[in-house]
């Protein structure tokens, strides 16, 4: 090829520097891209061609034309510095650092080339060294908001939140319009719990900058972390406005509809979301979760194990094992039940208990050691298992809540029960209480053959169902008579309440929103008291309130909402053995699924619940009973969220009920 003429390969590269400075990249790449054709080795075509090929998404095509370039300007630092950028947005940090190094040694006063080589550092996860070297760049570059905001980056990734927000403070007070730096501020805020201060600062970044997705997202999951679902939900379809291809914004919309109870509408999000990125499995998990919900199971199950075949992992294993159970396929989902995070970290912390998942062959004789996990009513409910063990003839020890040792050691089938702290005794067999469906239910699975529709990129297996329904059949609650001195005391306490018929009611359980930690939500159930109140207020009797830790103002607004006194019975949650006698004489027990449910059971007593969406897998997705609870009546969230439906026929079932002269009849 003839040399290239001097004066078209400037004409090509200067219209490339002024299309560039006015923003048309492809305009500037047209440019560079002739010049390279006169001159292919030329250096400032090459490095100009680096750094457009960077703006385009084009990492490692950028890393090859500006390392190409570097080797001919050994001495230009600006040349390295792109190619440390190039290197940086490829992944390839150990050539970032080397880049940056050569930059700074041959300009060490530019401080963007030093926080070049503490970012490829810290990237490579070396975060200690980065700390080191931003330290001393923090020394020789006190007045420079970059240091500052690195440093504090730097320092929240260590896991030293309190130095993370002086460096962030220092950041804004030498620049109060650092945007990333008031928002990277929030999110140490946020994981520190100070919850106002945290949305106080996303707030200010959104002000200042309505279109900051990052920080609108950030503020819609601390508003989801506070349990202010509607507000994320506002936050999150604005994030949606600006950034329709953010695939995760349509999950964590999704998430604060379900919260809500709109299954109808988390389940488009949730589907939007899986369908724009067949990969992100948090997506394809919540689609199957949604679809289950609504009756969809052969869709929901198809769902998640496409999603186990891109991630085997607990968290997964456990969210199909709750679906299975809501589902009433009780076999597979006590074969999944392991993976339940409360198992885990029990497993984890006593691994050398050697806890077993199986029984021994022959139980006649042998010695079974049972342990506590999760709440009081997973131990009431999941001790009714533990009968059959005695059935077959083993002798049971079980380590229990020290709130429950008093009542349990009345249970007949129980031959010692010792405190939850208590040394593990030398047993045949050691498993955890929720283990025990499955080790009674050991079946073989039988997989059905795989059944691909057209549209699947890759066959997925119709799941795997074990052989029979659960055998033995559904054990009923374990049984715990009250004393008759505590059930004097009750009755006495009542009459001086008010006339009989005796009416309790729970509107919330389980953990609270802005009490939630991790990526994965624990149930909570809860419904408005005064909605539950105007659907009683006819009910002919005196109404108690069970509610654990009642909010005077709740109290207050119940009372308003019936028109007459809910008389507040919230101290007795202390008390369960008072607990256990106040709801064995009460007439009527109306709430959300609690401890007090699996009282009122062991009472042999039956109630009303009410049952929120997504349904908690013992009251299963559909219907008005349950198999596990014999005789209690459900009322179920309407699939878009209303509690209308419901709470109407729960009013006309009560007074219908007083009509008939049967209340919270015997349940076994």
């Amino acid at each position: 090829m003839p040399p290239a003429s001097p004066g078209l390969l400037r004409l090509y590269l200067e219209s490339g520097l002024r299309a560039q400075a006015r923003g048309d990249i492809d305009a500037a790449a047209s440019g560079y891209r002739e010049a390279l054709r006169l001159a292919p080795e030329h250096p400032d075509a090459l490095n100009l061609m680096g750094t457009v090929l960077l703006q385009l998404g084009h990492a490692d095509e950028a890393v090859d034309h500006l390392a190409r370039a570097a080797r001919k300007m050994k001495d230009h630092p600006g040349v390295h510095g792109n190619l440390g950028q190039a290197c940086v947005a490829a992944g390839r940090y150990e050539q970032a650092r080397e880049a940056f190094r050569k930059a700074s040694r041959l300009e060490p006063g530019n401080v963007h080339y030093r926080l070049g080589t503490a970012t490829a550092l810290a990237l490579q996860g070396q975060l200690a060294e980065a700390g080191t070297l931003l330290r001393n760049q923090a020394r020789r570059f006190a007045n420079e908001p970059l240091v500052w905001f690195n440093l504090g980056n730097v320092l929240r990734d260590l896991g030293r939140p309190a130095e993370a927000l002086d460096c962030f403070g220092k950041t804004l007070s030498l620049d109060p319009g650092h945007l990333d730096a008031r928002n990277n501020r929030g999110g140490v805020l946020h994981a520190l719990e100070r919850f106002e201060e945290a949305e106080r600062d996303y707030r200010d970044c959104i002000e200042a900058a309505p279109d900051y997705v990052l920080a609108r997202c950030n503020l819609a999951s601390l508003l989801t972390a506070l349990g202010r679902f509607g507000a994320a939900e506002s936050v999150l379809r604005r994030v949606i406005e600006l950034a329709p291809d953010l695939h995760d914004a349509h999950v964590w919309l999704g998430t604060a509809l379900s919260h809500q109870g709109r299954v109808r509408e988390a389940l488009a999000c949730f589907r939007t979301a899986a369908e724009r990125d067949p990969h992100n499995v948090k997506a394809l998990q919540a689609y199957a979760s949604m679809l289950m919900e609504q009756g969809r199971a052969a869709e929901g199950l198809r769902g998640f194990a496409r999603a186990l075949s891109l991630e085997p992992s607990e968290r997964l294993r456990a969210g199909l094992c709750f679906a299975l159970l809501a589902e009433g396929r009780f076999a597979e989902g006590w074969g999944e039940h392991d993976s339940r995070p409360a198992a885990i970290r029990i497993r984890a912390q006593s691994a050398k208990s050697r806890l077993a998942r199986e029984l021994p062959a022959a139980l006649a004789g042998r010695h079974v050691c049972l342990l506590r996990e999760q709440g009081l009513g997973d131990e009431i409910f999941f001790l009714r298992f533990a009968r059959e063990l005695k059935t077959r003839g083993a002798r049971i020890t079980y380590r229990a809540s020290s709130k429950l040792i008093g009542m349990l050691a009345r249970a007949s089938f129980l031959d010692d029960v010792l405190d939850e702290n208590a040394p593990l005794p030398a047993a045949d067999a050691t498993l955890l209480i929720g283990d025990l469906p499955h080790a009674l239910n050991a079946m073989p699975v039988a997989a059905l053959p795989t059944a691909p529709r057209r549209d699947d990129a890759v066959p997925i297996a119709n799941f795997a169902q074990r052989v029979a329904v659960f055998w033995p059949p559904l054990p009923p609650s374990i049984e715990l008579p009250p004393r008759a001195g505590r059930v004097a005391e009750m009755r006495d306490r009542l009459a001086r309440a008010g006339p009989p018929p005796y009416l309790g009611i729970t509107w919330r359980a389980g953990t609270p929103p802005h009490l939630q930690k991790g990526e994965d939500w624990v149930l909570h159930k809860a419904i408005a008291p005064v909605e539950l109140a105007q659907a009683v207020r006819d009910f002919r009797g005196t109404v108690i309130a069970l509610q654990r830790r009642p909010d005077p103002a709740e109290l207050e607004a119940l009372s308003a909402a019936l028109a007459r006194p809910a008389h507040d019975f919230s101290a007795v949650n202390e008390d369960l053995e008072g607990m256990l006698a106040l709801l064995a004489v009460i007439d009527e027990y109306v709430g959300v699924s609690n401890t007090n449910m699996h009282l009122r059971a062991a009472a042999g007593r039956t109630a009303r619940v009410l049952v929120p969406r997504p349904a908690e897998w013992r009251w299963i997705r559909i219907g008005h009973w349950s198999p596990w609870f014999p005789g209690f009546s459900i009322y179920r969230q309407s699939l878009d969220g209303d509690w209308g439906s419901a709470l109407k026929k729960l009013g006309g079932d009560l007074l219908e009920s007083q009509s008939e002269g049967v209340s919270g009849e015997r349940c076994h």
